[in-house]
């Protein structure tokens, strides 16, 4: 796992972290059904490489992490409840993002995937289906959803 001053550009797997989930079984995944979780092994690797750049006012967040241009991780609208999506090639910009550590627990190196300039930040919705589901959610109403990047290659 990486912290915020090795965060560099490069390709990552992106886990999430919190209690009761097991970071290797809730790795950020793109599926033709869109994003979502899944655990290690249960799709091809390339479904969980995600190429993060630093770009002017945050950073981007690419799939899939060997195509230029990629699509990326995005949203239609930035609401509260508004699930994530694979950003279409023609989306230019890319979607920007914050990339924010969380000082409470460094020995996790966790990090909120935040929307720019607003309270909404990455999150499994609590929609009761399979697999989880993704999407935006206030960053202060109880506590927001963490992910870990492990970092693979330039």
């Amino acid at each position: 796992m990486s912290s915020l001053s090795n965060l560099r550009n490069g390709t990552y797997r992106i886990f999430a972290l919190g209690e009761g989930i097991a970071p290797e079984a809730a790795i950020l995944t793109a599926t033709e059904q869109g994003v979502t979780l899944a655990g290690k092994g249960a799709v091809p690797e390339r479904e969980q490489e995600w190429r993060v750049e630093r770009a002017e006012g945050g950073t981007a967040i690419q799939f899939p992490a060997q195509i230029i241009p990629s699509a990326s991780l995005s949203h239609k609208e930035p609401q509260s409840g508004e699930r994530l999506i694979l950003g279409p090639l023609s989306d230019f910009p890319t979607r920007i993002w914050n990339i924010e550590p969380l000082p409470a627990e460094p020995s996790l190196e966790p990090f909120v995937i935040r929307v720019p300039d607003t309270d909404l930040a990455v999150g499994i919705l609590p929609i009761k289906i399979f697999p989880p589901q993704l999407g935006l959610g206030m960053m202060g109403i109880g506590k927001p959803q963490t992910w870990a990047f492990e970092f693979i290659r330039e």
